[in-house]
């Protein structure tokens, strides 16, 4: 029996999506994953989906979610590229204390 195959709708539209808003080329994207360049290209052409550990590495390297990535929350998207750690941390405090006033309602 082999193992079915499955394709993540999507992903490779965003990934370059964002890879090209943010400015990095592929070849840089490789560099900061230590993922080939061919690879990124297959999947951002969707004719590859990446392995578990890549789709971490190309959240950490583009500052996005998995979710987002992978197409679960491109709503909720927000581009934290532009500020340091301290900025974003501040940013995930407010976003749990939104949500908890939120469950108050």
């Amino acid at each position: 029996m082999s193992t079915p195959e499955y394709k993540i709708v999507g992903f490779g539209k965003r990934m370059k999506e964002i890879r090209e808003k943010q400015g990095i080329k592929q070849i840089r994207l490789a560099d900061m994953t230590h993922i080939g360049r061919s690879s990124l290209a297959s999947y951002e052409t969707e004719r590859e989906s990446p392995t578990y550990l890549n789709l971490i590495k190309l959240a950490d390297a583009l500052n996005v979610s998995t979710d987002y990535l992978l197409g679960y929350d491109a709503d909720d998207y927000l581009d934290l590229s532009g500020i340091d750690d301290k900025q974003r941390e501040y940013i995930k405090e407010l976003y749990k204390v939104f949500l908890k006033s939120q469950d108050g309602m």
